[in-house]
């Protein structure tokens, strides 16, 4: 086990950052933190770990990008066409109560 003055917990190393836990946790699955080990399901990062880049995308770059490309209407048109169909071909074909006893009736 090593020593606790050496490494911090998840918790201590979140505050140290101000970040999320389930950021740091994160990170250490993902092996973006050097030196970071697990032992008996607890994470030990060491005191001195450097802050991995954060590559995520914070410019607002792709906000709206489906209206933009109308990437919905694309897809949906095809889709809403065999919708239609389903229902146009359930209606023809909707076996009810109503139309079971008749045809029972009719067989007869």
């Amino acid at each position: 086990m090593p020593s606790t003055d050496d490494y911090l917990s998840i918790k201590e190393l979140a505050d140290k950052w101000q970040v999320t836990i389930k950021y740091v946790q994160r990170l250490c699955r993902q092996g973006s933190i050097q030196g970071a080990i697990k032992i008996r399901g607890r994470w030990f990062i060491p005191v001195d770990a450097a802050r991995p880049n954060d590559n995520r995308v914070k410019s607002g770059k792709y906000i709206g990008w489906r209206k933009k490309y109308h990437v919905d209407e694309k897809l949906d048109s095809h889709l809403l066409q065999m919708v239609e169909d389903l229902r146009d071909n359930a209606e023809k074909h909707k076996v009810t109560k109503t139309t079971k006893k008749l045809k029972i009736f009719l067989d007869l």
